[in-house]
């Protein structure tokens, strides 16, 4: 009686911390294929992918891929356009793996991500590497699962201006809490 009673507390004691782990949608394994084509904005786009993968030390990974031939079986899709609607500077379209996973549940798995990225401002003038870069930065946040934030100084924050380019240390504890289940 006593062996069932304490399976039972420890059953629910990992269940419970697994659920606060996963609540959001994440990546199944890594790395993650990442297929962008050849631009002047290629090398900003990388370093962006880079900052994460460095600043979460590799909990996050990105092999990246220029051949239009591995677009179609890459994990990430970039895509550069001139302008998105609303001045926005970006868009991450996250799609659900069918397996394992559902919209309405804790078990969410991205099966496959586009990201498009404007590469000129509202007036038409090209965008400098390093506003794509942090641009991108968030972009990368989003992709990885980390949400929005309300904090000015996250490069997460919602309202961003698009000037921090590093990985801040609440976004590396939001992947933390998603891809280390250990971790508190």
């Amino acid at each position: 009686m006593g062996k069932r009673i304490l399976l039972i507390l420890v059953s629910l004691f990992l269940f419970t911390g697994s659920a606060f782990a996963y609540g959001y949608p994440r990546w199944f394994s890594m790395p993650l294929t990442v297929y962008m084509p050849k631009t002047e904005n290629t090398v900003a786009v990388q370093s962006a992918f880079k900052a994460w993968q460095t600043g979460t030390k590799s909990t996050v990974r990105f092999i990246f891929r220029t051949s239009k031939n591995l677009a179609n079986i890459s994990n990430i899709n970039v895509i550069f356009v001139d302008r998105l609607s609303d001045n926005k500077a970006y868009i991450v379209r996250n799609r659900f793996a069918q397996f394992g996973g559902c919209r309405t549940c804790g078990n969410r798995y991205f099966n496959n991500s586009d990201v498009m990225i404007a590469t000129k401002d509202a007036d038409g003038n090209e965008l400098p590497p390093d506003k794509i870069k942090a641009v991108t930065m968030q972009a990368v946040g989003q992709i990885v699962g980390v949400p929005l934030s309300e904090d000015e100084n996250s490069i997460m924050f919602k309202d961003s201006d698009f000037t921090k380019s590093s990985v801040t240390q609440d976004a590396v504890k939001s992947v933390w809490r998603l891809y280390k289940p250990s971790y508190r």
